[in-house]
């Protein structure tokens, strides 16, 4: 997780789980009470894309479900296969930027975003009110850590260098 009020920019270099790689989409959008949401896509030129969402400070991975799965929806829950999701929550979230090349970025300024939880975890199901196109995320916390900028991945390296070094002589 990072600070709160850590951004990323376009083209930033970051970490995520020790791994470098560089923002290449950002998507800005606004909570109904004024709250920022920001999507990041990742990539790095050997792996694949990750797209990361954070607010307030927090972090969550965000995997897209294959074309191929088949959702069942009636009334608040929606069935993946055997496992069964329940609403608990709506969000409707303003597009206020979108840059770079990001995922599923809507063509309109709204998203309603709905978060269903099951054994299995947290889905997430977004559509554009008006259209037929939803999309379903599995959602992911991210711990403290597993996505810093480059600069203070490497600061934080340069201190444990630091400190271990120290005890070293310390020692003898």
């Amino acid at each position: 997780m990072a600070d709160a009020g850590e951004n990323f920019g376009l083209n930033d270099d970051v970490v995520f789980r020790g791994k470098p790689m560089r923002v290449t989409g950002r998507m800005q959008l606004e909570g109904s009470s004024g709250q920022l949401t920001f999507r990041y896509l990742l990539s790095d030129p050997a792996g694949a894309p990750v797209l990361l969402e954070e607010g307030a400070g927090r972090f969550a991975l965000l995997r897209p479900f294959p074309p191929a799965a088949k959702f069942k929806t009636l009334n608040d829950t929606v069935i993946v296969g055997t496992a069964k999701y329940t609403l608990v929550g709506v969000r409707k979230l303003k597009l206020v930027d979108v840059s770079g090349n990001i995922q599923n970025a809507p063509k309109t300024p709204l998203i309603v975003s709905g978060m269903f939880e099951g054994l299995m975890g947290t889905l997430m199901r977004e559509l554009v009110p008006g259209t037929s196109t939803q999309v379903y995320y599995l959602l992911k916390a991210l711990a403290e850590g597993d996505v810093v900028s480059a600069g203070k991945y490497a600061a934080g390296k340069d201190a444990a260098a630091d400190a271990a070094a120290t005890r070293a002589l310390d020692g003898d």
